[in-house]
């Protein structure tokens, strides 16, 4: 009897519980940036990216709270806050983004352009969600993570540029003092790419050797034929390792 007792209020507590996390939904469905990864921001560079490509794309993922709709539920995001320029540093955001029936997230596509400040001067675009007919911003603004740091859920920031350091596997004595411009020429005329610099398993020394000596070859014949390359200050003659002009 007991036994039957407890059973019974153990029962009761558990519809009780239930009822008590279904009122915690109640309300308007909410829409959130993934909290779960702690993280509010993103940090892109250009660096490494194919020097031909002049845009890059972002998807930046929210979340929804509440019920599962059987219908497409729109989005809404604007530029809170940036030092960025539409159309030079980013293309316009869309209208609203989607989050199709059935699902409880989505993601907001930011297309991030390419242009020559990137190289010099960091850029960055701080995305805040808005309430619509769909979703409400019923999400703590501020939320505390496992590390005890604060992160946003309704703002989201993104930084970009193409300020690089020297790669993993950029050799002074073999390539001399680096700099951007003088990679993307080597990368232009050994067929490579920036990413090979960074491959310690490709760039072996005996292949440094290689291209510090062939880009010396073709930095002469450039200058034999009247078209000397220089770095960015249009003065300082591009060179390889100093020990190739003692």
């Amino acid at each position: 009897m007991k036994k039957n007792i407890f059973i019974f209020a153990a029962l009761i507590v558990s519809l009780w519980s239930c009822q008590k996390d279904l009122d915690l939904y109640s309300g308007r469905d909410f829409i959130y940036f993934n909290p779960s990864a702690g993280l509010d921001s993103t940090y892109f560079s250009f660096a490494y990216v194919d020097v031909n490509k002049e845009v890059d794309s972002l998807y930046i993922m929210v979340r929804t709270g509440g019920e599962v709709k059987d219908y497409d539920r729109q989005v809404k995001v604007k530029v809170a806050e940036t030092n960025a320029t539409v159309d030079v540093d980013y293309k316009a955001l869309a209208d609203s983004y989607t989050i199709p029936a059935g699902n409880t997230f989505g993601a907001i596509l930011v297309e991030l352009l390419r242009p020559e400040i990137l190289k010099k001067e960091e850029r960055y675009i701080i995305l805040e969600l808005e309430e619509n007919n769909d979703f409400a911003l019923s999400y703590p603004t501020k939320v505390t993570s496992s590390n005890d740091e604060g992160y946003s859920a309704i703002r989201y920031r993104i930084y970009f540029s193409e300020i690089m350091t020297p790669p993993l596997k950029w050799s002074i004595p073999e390539f001399g003092e680096f700099s951007v411009k003088k990679l993307d020429f080597m990368c232009t005329e050994m067929n490579m790419t920036r990413d090979m610099f960074n491959d310690p398993e490709y760039m072996l020394a005996s292949r440094q050797q290689y291209v510090g000596a062939k880009m010396v070859q073709i930095l002469d014949e450039y200058s034999a034929n009247g078209n000397p390359i220089y770095e960015d200050d249009n003065v300082t003659l591009m060179k390889m390792g100093d020990k190739y002009y003692k």
